[in-house]
């Protein structure tokens, strides 16, 4: 019998600076919180809620430049749904470096 896998997620953490820029650039910035701290609040609470779900989730700083030429290559609009994936992609690779 296989075992469940534990359920792992990530969000994407901002630091103040990276957070005021991405606001600045990108194409829903109108989704943003008002404010970093607003922002941080809910982060806190979001990623609290995932652990008390028993799921794994890591908090990933993204290099605000790396993920534009990453949207770039990709022909992606700097948004949420890039965020998301590029996200996504940045929890697997830490994952899996966690999992060695």
């Amino acid at each position: 019998m296989k075992d469940n896998p534990i359920p792992v997620t990530g969000i994407l953490w901002w630091k103040p600076d990276q957070w005021k820029k991405a606001k600045q650039i990108s194409s829903d910035s109108h989704i943003f919180d008002d404010s970093y701290q607003e922002w941080k609040e809910t982060a806190e609470n979001t990623f609290n809620n995932f652990q008390d779900l028993s799921v794994t989730v890591y908090k990933i700083e993204i290099d605000l430049d790396e993920y534009v030429e990453w949207c770039k290559k990709k022909k992606l609009p700097l948004d949420a749904n890039a965020r998301t994936r590029y996200v996504s992609l940045k929890v697997k690779e830490h994952h899996e470096a966690q999992s060695k």
